[in-house]
Parts: C-alpha cells; structure tokens; sequence
C-alpha cells in the first residue's frame, strides 16, 4: 500500500456531500472536525498493521525495560557499515544541541558520535564530540537544524558511500515483538518474550543486551484539519472514505430527524471500513509479516533458547 495521502479540504467536501449539509465555517465545522479525528481514531485502532505505522527498529534496553519513548536515533543504510545503529542521547554538543553515541554491543565503548557544530552543520565521527582538533569525520550533513537531520548527508574523507538515512525513533504505540538482532538481515536473531506496562515493555527473558530491535506499531499522534493550530492536512488516502462516511453519519444522527432517517446507512459506514482492511489482506501481511511479527505473552520454550 504506498503512503498516499489525501487533502483535508476533501475530507471535509466528502462528509458534506454524504451528510447532505453545509457547514463551511463556525461551530458545525469545528464539530466535523472532532467527529473526523474520532473516525481516524477508530480505523488506527481497527488493526495493527496500517504499512504507514509499522516500525522495526532498536531500541535501548534499560533495566529490562523498553521504554515506550526515546530520545536516541536509527542510522542504516550508510557505506561504512560500523556507523549504522543505534545513538542514544549524550548530553549536548557545545553549541547547545543534542548529541547522540552509538555504543559497543556491551554499551560501554563509544564507537561514533552524532553532534553538531556552532549551529551550522551535523557531524557523525569516530572523534569525540566537539573534538574539532582530533575531528575524524564519516558522514557531515551542512543542516543548521537544531535536531539531527534525517536526510542530506554526504561522506567526509572518502568514507564510503552511501550517505546514512537519520531517523528519529517514534514513540510505541503498540508492542508487536521484539528480536536480540536486526531481523531479515541474514544475522538469524532470536524472538523474546516481553509484556508491557505502565513502565515500557519489560523483556521477560533472563539474557539479553542492551538494544533490542522492536516491532511496533506507532502512536497515532496527529490531529487532522487544515493545516493550522499544530493539525495536520494530508489524510492518509487509505482512512479517507470510511472517515468521511462515519462522520457524516454521526453528524446526521445529531440534527436528530424526527422519523429517524439518516442518509448515511450503517452498512456503508462497515464497508468503507472493510475496504480499507481488505487493502491491508491483499499486501499478504497478515500471511507473512503478521506470522512473523506474532507476540508471544507467555513462555514458549520452541522460541527462547536464552540468548535474549
């Protein structure tokens, strides 16, 4: 399924004409726009594996626990294969920005940093932070972004290409498994048991590092509208039909006709929904990457060797 999106302006243009109404402006507008978020909120929660919300990636491992946030960033995808993983929060960098460590498979020796310089370029070195004496440069990104960039970066010093992607972690919405390796990596990690609580999700398993590569699926974090007051205008184009069916239904409902009517059926609200998921079933996620993905809440020795 690509990532398509759809406008909000059409969201709003399809509950309208569905809904039989109007409502350009003021109060009943507004209310379109709660009675919208609350459909979005509904399919996100329909099943886990919207592609747009699927995620695997490390995490830290802390105490036995993963925390469901983290201020810590993946890098994959560089040439110079020793610099990708996991730079988990250092302090700043002396210009007041952020800095970012990638540690030994222990979590002790430093093998790279990520930090920026007087607040006009990113760094990823093999030197220490803010060593501009020492510098040993991998990757370099000319961003005066006051967080890391997630694109842009090219190699320094003849360090092989590509350039890295930066990617921050996003907050866990919802736990799905987690491996003691990077998984379809030809690395053969194990599968862990874990639960989650109020703390994060706790690793279950008696052995295992300090990062763990977890899959999840993302918080659902955006409130649509029109662009303004922190909303966001692009609607994911596999949600729009069965939002603006269940909104205009329930706006309907609320005008309240005496006789009951309401021009939206409930049939055409479930189907809007079914076939959404129908788009899911047919990129075979749930034969394959579901399978794969599967959580396991209790002790399964057929799965835990130990070495998590």
């Amino acid at each position: 399924m690509a990532q398509n999106t759809r406008t909000w302006a059409e969201a709003v243009g399809l509950t309208q004409a569905r809904a039989g109404a109007s409502f350009a402006g003021g109060t009943e507008l507004t209310n379109i726009g709660f009675l919208l978020n609350s459909a979005a909120r509904t399919i996100y929660d329909e099943s886990r594996w919207w592609e747009r919300f699927l995620v695997v990636e490390p995490r830290t491992v802390e105490r036995g626990y993963v925390a469901y946030t983290e201020d810590s960033y993946n890098v994959f995808g560089a040439g110079t294969a020793e610099a990708n993983g996991l730079y988990v929060r250092n302090g700043n960098s002396a210009d007041g920005n952020p800095a970012y460590t990638l540690y030994d498979s222990e979590g002790t020796t430093v093998l790279y940093n990520l930090w920026s310089l007087s607040n006009s370029s990113w760094y990823i070195s093999s030197s220490d932070i803010d060593d501009t004496d020492g510098l040993v440069l991998v990757y370099v990104n000319g961003s005066a972004s006051s967080t890391p960039p997630e694109s842009g970066w090219v190699s320094a010093n003849e360090s092989p290409e590509p350039a890295p992607l930066v990617q921050a972690l996003s907050e866990i919405g919802e736990y799905i498994g987690h491996w003691n390796g990077e998984i379809w990596a030809c690395e053969d990690a194990k599968r862990g048991q874990a639960y989650p609580d109020h703390n994060g999700i706790k690793i279950a398993n008696c052995k295992h590092g300090n990062v763990a590569w977890v899959a999840y699926k993302k918080a659902f974090t955006d409130t649509y509208g029109d662009g303004t007051n922190g909303t966001v205008s692009d609607i994911p184009s596999e949600w729009l039909e069965f939002m603006s069916y269940d909104a205009a239904r329930a706006y309907a409902a609320s005008q309240g006709s005496q006789d009951g009517y309401n021009p939206v059926a409930i049939r055409d609200v479930e189907r809007a929904m079914e076939r959404a998921l129908m788009k899911v079933s047919r990129q075979g996620i749930n034969e394959t990457i579901a399978l794969y993905f599967r959580t396991n809440y209790g002790y399964d020795v057929s799965v835990n060797d130990g070495t998590l």
